[in-house]
């Protein structure tokens, strides 16, 4: 019982069954009106050949023929009447022969009288007259259409069904854990095209996002492991006795677990703002202050490292509405970043422009710049660029990920590009206010 109800269930059965259904109602459908139509048309014949028809035979001559039978009687003495299918089956006809030439087998003795006649077609005869004989031709019809409309059915309905079970075995095979699968041609429809094309997308999609998730926690781990890994050294080494715990030791240590907090909290800062819940408290604001303040904040340290940071402002307020402390973050990464890569002697310039609708922002170095592969992934979680970034800069890897995360929930856009006179460059547009 549950395997017939499990074959009931197959796509393929239920739409070979819903057409059939539908060919099956169409034909019954198309016998009543036919059989409705011929009744009709039987019923404007006249009497006495309608009597006839109706009667498998007996019946009324019609006038003419009756006409016809009588002089045959009275020249021939006997005569034998003959109904014949017309060329096209449809109606009979009648042929009044004397009685030595007509087929004893298909006629029968016209009485003296010429007045009645009982006679059968030279083909088989059928039961019911000429309504039962057109009935089961209709019937017969049907039932040849309900046949072939079952094999159109099953036919039509595999070839239906093969693209979603291609679809749902590879399915299957990705919650499996295959996400390498991918679907094929699935014939020539362009529904199922489409579909495979959507699969296909969704699995390298899904792919990307795995092998992201896998590389996060393999940087996560790395990006831990070294400063636990000092830390757990140098207490043991204190422990032993082997250094003492001195002021400068203790403050060593402090940094260390800083830098892992950062790392923490900047992974939650980007987790959130990835998951859109990351909450902003936005509010109108003046880009120049704003960058007064961060550039500020920075100028002690570049002075430390001989740089010379500069900021270009414009004259006319840039008005924002975004969230001050997130703000500050972007600008003090993109400021942090610059001066890490920037030699002593070099320069880092930031540019503020503006148009009617947005705010442009420019951060630029005199660094080694970088690589034209890399362009396209310094926004990537925890990458480095072959030889320009280091652990020991005490960057967590995330900062440049953070940078394109806050300012697209700013409603912006961020890039990088590298200077025509040596040196990277990033570039923030932010939509204005009025």
């Amino acid at each position: 019982m549950d395997r017939a109800l499990n074959w009931v269930r197959r796509l393929e059965v239920q739409l070979a069954l819903l057409i059939l259904l539908a060919v099956g109602l169409t034909s019954l459908l198309t016998f009543s009106i036919n059989a409705y139509g011929s009744w009709r048309h039987f019923r404007d014949l006249p009497e006495e050949v309608r009597a006839l028809l109706q009667d498998g035979g007996t019946g009324p001559l019609p006038r003419k023929v009756s006409q016809l039978v009588n002089q045959e009687v009275q020249a021939q003495g006997e005569v034998r009447v003959v109904l014949e299918p017309t060329a096209k089956g449809e109606l009979r006809t009648y042929r009044v022969l004397p009685a030595a030439s007509a087929p004893a087998s298909s006629a029968s003795t016209l009485p003296p009288q010429g007045v009645e006649v009982s006679a059968e077609s030279e083909g088989d005869r059928r039961e019911g007259g000429f309504i039962g004989q057109l009935l089961t031709t209709q019937a017969e019809a049907g039932g040849v259409a309900l046949l072939l409309g079952l094999g159109l059915a099953l036919a039509f309905a595999r070839r239906l069904a093969r693209p979603i079970h291609a679809v749902s075995e590879a399915t299957d095979q990705m919650a499996s854990g295959h996400r390498g699968v991918r679907i094929g041609n699935l014939g020539s429809s362009q529904e199922t095209a489409q579909m495979a094309h959507n699969f296909n997308r969704m699995a390298e999609e899904l792919e990307r996002l795995e092998g992201e998730r896998r590389a996060m926690i393999a940087d996560i781990a790395h990006e831990l492991r070294t400063p636990i890994a000092v830390m757990q050294s140098r207490l043991e080494a204190i422990q032993d006795d082997l250094i003492p715990c001195s002021p400068e030791e203790v403050n060593s240590l402090h940094d260390t677990a800083q830098l892992m907090a950062r790392l923490v909290e900047d992974l939650r800062t980007l987790s959130l703002s990835e998951a859109g819940r990351l909450t902003l408290h936005k509010e109108r604001l003046d880009l120049r202050p704003l960058l007064e303040r961060v550039v500020a904040g920075f100028r002690p340290a570049a002075e430390a490292q001989g740089v010379q940071l500069t900021l270009e402002l414009p004259a006319r307020p840039l008005s924002i509405r975004g969230d001050p402390d997130r703000l500050h973050q972007v600008l003090g990464n993109l400021l942090a970043n610059a001066l890490t890569y920037t030699p002593r002697g070099g320069r880092v310039q930031v540019v503020v422009e503006g148009d009617p609708n947005h705010a442009f922002i420019r951060v630029g170095d005199t660094g080694p710049g970088i690589p034209p592969a890399a362009l396209s992934k310094v926004f990537d979680r925890f990458y480095r660029a072959e030889g320009s970034r280091s652990r020991a800069t005490g960057g967590s890897g995330l900062g440049l990920a953070i940078v394109k995360a806050l300012v697209e929930l700013h409603g912006g856009r961020v890039s990088a590009a590298n200077r025509p006179e040596g040196g990277a460059e990033f570039r923030l547009v932010l939509p204005l206010v009025e």
